[in-house]
């Protein structure tokens, strides 16, 4: 039991790793990849809003496939999107060819969403149907931040080994284009490392019949959100937390610009700034085990704990004006993320049985979206007429007010019997 266990651990660690590392390694780049093509910041704000709306409209869906026709065989498509968006992005040089890789790309993150966690859900559960669930999903979020700030790093630093190439925007292969094909041959493994070693023993219907079920599964996630009270809390706190991370992603780099007197020459430090926020994650990850363990596994009163603390960080970090002591809070708000993370999670796959596990961890990934897009919007007309800390200051006050959704979980776990929750 042990032993199966371990691997099926050792193979989720393993495909997030590879997977975060292939998304991460041309992250820092990106925009001016993109700019070097030819086009401007509202060409590229409009393609981010395509993507953001391709998530949104799959990730129900794709859960519901995932569930019916299997979780690998929805990975593996997933893989399949993402590796054709490379490709494509590889390519682009106009609007249409940048739309069709986020379009692509966008399929294969909703696709990707959920799938291959529930697997691995279901795969400690089968094994050890009394597992805490808790711990391997923090050391899988441990792994996934290394692998993040191990790409985002090495992704700055490949084409300074590559100047030699054609100027960037004069031909396919330039320097910013190499962390691209650094991504593209990570997923080939990735593709080749699922599809040989993830074994998906579900019963599971034909493609065919699962996509003719795929409109019943969706609608049973919808139902199960709606009558059960603590997934409802859950999902608050989830479009709170969207709403907060829509604050300090959207406008960090812009405030860190206005501390530091401008970007010109100062470059490394947003890379510093950036992979100890993966660091500092990882370190919360690790943390949340121990701090679970001091909680008495109450994962609703760590998760609003946690909240609360994240909810002050950005209003502290509203009123730095030194580079020092806003990173520092930068940092905090990113490390309270990922303590509450993994107990929070754990809570949502308490209340969620095997059979629902995809469409459900789709549902909650598209209430995080919805967050997030509202939060963008607006908080950006808070940050456009006001300034930042503005903007900070009433995320930051949204956060600390959704703690107590948590707190409400936590009443409500203490009512319950083990013997009540879905498997």
């Amino acid at each position: 039991m042990q032993r199966h266990v371990r691997r099926t651990e050792s193979i989720y660690y393993a495909a997030q790793m590879l997977f975060w590392l292939s998304v991460s390694l041309p992250l820092a780049l990106a925009v001016l990849f993109i700019q070097s093509r030819g086009l401007d910041l509202l060409q590229i704000g409009l393609l981010l809003g395509v993507y953001a709306a391709t998530v949104v409209l799959l990730e129900v869906p794709s859960g519901g496939l995932a569930d019916a026709i299997g979780r690998k065989r929805v990975t593996l498509l997933a893989y399949v999107f993402l590796l054709a968006s490379s490709f494509v992005f590889l390519f682009a040089f106009s609007f249409p060819a940048f739309l069709a890789f986020y379009v692509l790309n966008g399929i294969g993150r909703a696709f990707a969403s959920g799938a291959l966690q529930a697997w691995f859900i279901d795969c400690l559960q089968a094994a050890d149907p009394k597992i805490d669930i808790q711990p391997p999903l923090a050391r899988a979020g441990t792994f996934e931040l290394l692998a993040l700030t191990a790409g985002t790093l090495l992704g700055s630093y490949l084409p300074t080994l590559f100047g030699y190439l054609p100027e960037d925007g004069t031909a396919v292969l330039t320097p910013l284009a190499v962390p691209i094909v650094f991504s593209l041959f990570v997923k080939i493994a990735l593709l080749v490392f699922v599809a040989l070693f993830v074994e998906d023993n579900r019963v599971t219907d034909s493609t065919d019949t699962g996509v003719r079920r795929l409109a019943a599964v969706a609608r049973s996630a919808f139902q199960l959100s709606r009558r059960n009270p603590t997934l409802r809390l859950l999902f608050g706190a989830t479009l709170a937390s969207g709403f907060g991370l829509a604050g300090i992603e959207t406008f960090w780099q812009p405030r860190f610009e206005a501390l530091l007197g401008g970007s010109e020459g100062n470059t490394i430090i947003f890379g510093v700034i950036t992979a100890g926020s993966f660091l500092i994650g990882a370190l919360g990850n690790m943390t949340s085990v121990p701090l679970g363990r001091l909680f008495g596994k109450r994962y609703g009163l760590l998760s609003a704990a946690f909240q609360g603390l994240q909810g002050v960080s950005l209003v502290l970090l509203a009123f730095q004006e030194s580079t020092l002591p806003a990173a520092a809070l930068f940092w905090l708000v990113y490390l309270t993320m990922a303590v509450k993370g993994s107990p929070s999670m754990t809570l949502f796959n308490l209340e969620v049985p095997s059979a629902q596990r995809a469409s459900m961890l789709s549902v909650a990934s598209l209430i995080s979206y919805a967050g997030f897009f509202v939060g963008s919007v607006t908080l950006g007309d808070v940050a456009e007429r006001a300034g930042i800390s503005a903007a900070w200051l009433r995320a930051g006050g949204v956060t600390v007010v959704s703690l107590l959704l948590y707190l409400r979980v936590d009443a409500r776990a203490r009512l319950q019997t083990p013997a009540s929750r879905p498997r």
